[in-house]
């Protein structure tokens, strides 16, 4: 057992450096404090926390080598590797640094090295894993990283969103790690799948096209996979890839009745641009029995010596990716139909510049719209033409309001607010994003899409009544001071959440859960855990896919891809939004949201070890009096991030999709919306948000002091005698840092180093312009000694 002589490495090794994780990683991701708004655990907390796990669990080994070695089983090794390449007609190289080796990176950290860590860490403390607890648990990342590296973890969270993610973070992976099963028949049907699966198996080339036809994909004649006994073995599958294909059945159901609210059109055009064109409308595609788009109907009229020149023009299929619209309001003048734009850009890219152009129609009754493909840069330098850019590109709306391009009078935002609270505000599409040959293209609405938009009251309440809650009525965060500054929505009409989604955004989304409510009686041959998870992981899909799927998204001109909901940690209200085509291969839909969740079932699977995984709702930490050897935790940033209200948006889709799975569940979404401040029983979420005291602010940041005070009281009375407490914290406000270091010394610990990890992205949509923070701080803290004077020692990094 470690002895309080013993320093830990996180006290010697990281004062020496700043561990940046833009150094250790090679993909840029975008850091997600709550991970449960995006499903999968942020890959930067993920590797932040497993710096700090290491570092706090293992002693320092007295040696500058040693610690070295350390570091580099960490942080890998940086080589310098010459890049050749030919610019201009002739070869220049480029010297480029990577790193090897390293379990921080992204795709290492299962690697030869973690069994190093693992072995390390439970020599330090006489053989056994250690004890390790987050009372503010979220998403898991720390968890996770614990589990990883061996120890025995608690994870706590009283939201019940995080909670269930938990769940699936943990439990699920903990209790079904190395189990498989047969692949379903349907899926075993599934060319595209088995493909992918087989993938996965290591099959490629050669073998991998004879055994896709011995299962009846291609030219073979085709069998069932139980006739072939030499592969037996292959139809069986792990929670992962189960997940993925009962997702894939889910859609199909979904897709059947939802096939007709996104229709597919086709172009006539060579596959290989020959210069000539052969201009033809555009075609709507009729679907099948399964609502799947038919083109061949279309190019049968040609023999397959046409087809194989793709110089030949034929019909191509263009899916829609995403409808762009534009919220409306009659101007107060001359009452036309004013649309309410932020910009006219669709596509703004070096070599790409597609710009909405808009003016009054004929009766000056509203305006028409056509789309620009191709305009050109103007200006002698790089101002002139972002000047020319932002002057062309140019909406309606400012910060003033809004102005008519009709008449020219200006609606205010007071004017526009009253027009919203009392229900008159509308919507126009505006342009429609479809897959091409060579990327993203941009045309007008026809008239069939913009009445396939339109879906009756009456249809949704059909639908709505066979599931549990019916329409998401509950009440959305009203803005105020503090956290809910991050609100406006309430503001414009939107009081309810089934007001944040289009009514095909709400037909889309409960089709999906209706589909999804019929899993466990499709799954009723197997054990109860195993359906419940398969279960569990589909309802964060169709989670995922809301966050992709509200009328608070946007387009990203830049990247060409819808931006979610949740672009930063608020709801404010967009003016021109982006509606995704869920049934789509491409930005946004279910089948993204669908292997972002695999992905990481499987992650979780490879992850979870022998250690005891545990959650738990509520408090109990509390009790476990000497219990932990290091506690490591991200408490509520102060008045930063509004979490409870945020995780509602996934609240009131949970609740209705999961009801019913297990008594356990119910009970967790018992409530309509997740749990903020309860002033009768003085407990809840601690945030500064002084609307829950009626703005009293003074009050407001002492009950968020008092609450971490009992917190960190209870983490006190929690960890044993030379144990430690990691706390990590972001804010730019003083006052922030002095509540939380004042609950600490209160509760009988002491500050006894600090080390900033660079954790955020500085592309991220909440730094691009603004003084936003690049790095989390973690505070180091231990139980102060009897008789020690009360104050701290921050030692900066």
């Amino acid at each position: 057992m470690t002895t309080n002589n013993q320093k830990r490495l996180i006290e010697v090794a990281f004062p020496l450096k700043q561990v940046s994780l833009d150094s250790v990683h090679e993909k840029n991701v975008r850091h997600g404090h709550i991970s449960t708004l995006h499903i999968w655990p942020a890959r930067r907390p993920l590797a932040a926390s497993r710096a700090a796990l290491i570092a706090t669990l293992l002693p320092d080994p007295g040696d500058a080598e040693e610690r070295e070695d350390i570091l580099e089983r960490m942080l890998g090794r940086v080589t310098e590797k010459v890049e050749r390449k030919r610019v201009n007609g002739r070869m220049v190289e480029k010297v480029k640094e990577e790193t090897t080796g390293g379990i921080l990176h992204w795709g290492r950290e299962n690697g030869p090295e973690l069994d190093w860590f693992r072995k390390e860490i439970r020599k330090a403390y006489g053989g056994r894993a250690p004890k390790v607890l987050d009372p503010f648990a979220g998403g898991g990342a720390i968890p996770l990283e614990a589990m990883r590296l061996g120890c025995e973890v608690t994870a706590m969270d009283i939201n019940p969103v995080a909670w269930f993610i938990l769940k699936c973070t943990l439990e699920y992976p903990q209790k079904l790690a190395g189990q498989t099963r047969p692949l379903p028949e349907f899926a075993l049907a599934d060319s595209e799948f088995m493909e992918a699966f087989l993938k996965s198996k290591g099959f490629k080339g050669a073998r991998l096209k004879t055994f896709l036809e011995r299962l009846g994909h291609g030219k073979g004649e085709g069998h069932q996979l139980g006739e072939l006994s030499e592969y037996d073995s292959l139809a069986e599958a792990d929670l992962a890839w189960h997940v993925r294909a009962w997702g894939r059945w889910v859609l199909s159901r979904a897709r059947r009745e939802l096939a007709a609210y996104y229709p597919t059109y086709a172009e006539f055009q060579p596959l290989t641009p020959t210069g000539e064109e052969d201009r033809q409308p555009i075609r709507l595609l009729e679907v099948d029995e399964n609502g799947v788009a038919q083109l061949d109907p279309l190019n049968a009229e040609f023999d397959d010596a046409y087809l194989k020149d793709p110089h030949n023009p034929r019909w191509v299929a263009k899916p829609t990716v995403a409808y762009l619209w534009a919220r409306t309001v009659s101007c107060k003048q001359c009452r036309a139909t004013l649309p309410l734009l932020k910009t006219r850009w669709l596509c703004k890219k070096d070599n790409k510049r597609v710009l909405l152009d808009m003016e009054p129609n004929s009766d000056q009754t509203g305006v028409v719209f056509a789309v620009q493909s191709g305009v050109p840069p103007h200006g002698g330098n790089t101002a002139q033409r972002r000047e020319h850019d932002k002057r062309i590109g140019a909406g309606t709306m400012s910060r003033t309001g809004a102005t008519c391009p009709c008449c020219g009078a200006i609606m205010t935002m007071s004017d526009i607010r009253y027009e919203g609270k009392s229900g008159r505000l509308g919507a126009v599409m505006t342009a429609v994003v479809v897959d091409g040959l060579k990327g993203k293209e941009y045309r007008l609405p026809t008239d069939h899409e913009i009445e396939a938009a339109w879906v009756s009251e009456e249809r949704l309440q059909a639908l709505y009544a066979e599931i549990p809650f019916g329409l998401p009525e509950e009440p959305t965060p009203k803005a105020g001071v503090g956290a809910s500054r991050a609100f406006s929505v309430d503001g414009y009409g939107l009081d309810t959440w089934r007001k944040l989604f289009t009514n095909r955004q709400l037909l889309a989304l409960g089709g999906v859960v209706k589909s999804l409510r019929q899993l466990p009686e499709e799954l009723s041959n197997c054990s109860t855990e195993w359906r419940e998870a398969v279960a569990a992981y589909l309802a964060l899909a169709n989670d995922r896919m809301a966050d992709y799927s509200s009328a608070i998204c946007s387009w990203h001109n830049g990247r060409e891809i819808i931006r979610d909901t949740f672009a930063r940690f608020a709801l404010p209200i967009v003016w021109d939004y982006a509606e995704v085509n869920p049934l789509s291969d491409t930005s946004g839909n279910f089948l993204g949201a669908l292997e972002w969740v695999s992905r990481f079932t499987g992650h979780a699977l490879e992850s979870a070890q022998s250690a005891s995984a545990t959650r738990i709702q509520g408090e109990s930490a509390a009790r476990a009096v000497g219990k932990y050897d290091a506690i490591i935790t991200d408490p509520p940033y102060y008045d930063a991030i509004p979490y409870s209200d945020c995780m509602d948006f996934f609240h009131v889709w949970l609740r209705r999709t999961t009801h019913g799975f297990s008594h356990e569940i119910n009970n967790a979404f018992q409530n309509p919306l997740g749990p903020k401040w309860n002033h009768d029983t003085g407990d809840g979420e601690l945030i500064d948000d002084a609307s829950r005291f009626d703005g009293d602010k003074a009050l407001s940041k002492q009950n968020y002091e008092d609450g971490m005070y009992r917190a960190f009281q209870a983490c006190h009375n929690a960890l044993q005698p030379d144990g430690r407490l990691v706390v990590v914290f972001a804010n730019k406000q003083p006052d922030a840092w002095e509540t939380l270091v004042a609950a600490l010394i209160r509760a009988g610990l002491v500050v006894d180093g600090s080390w900033p990890i660079q954790t955020e992205m500085g592309n991220r949509n909440r730094a691009i312009g603004s003084a936003a923070l690049a790095s989390s701080v973690w505070l180091v803290c231990r139980k102060r000694q009897p008789g020690r004077p009360c104050c701290t020692a921050m030692t900066s990094a």
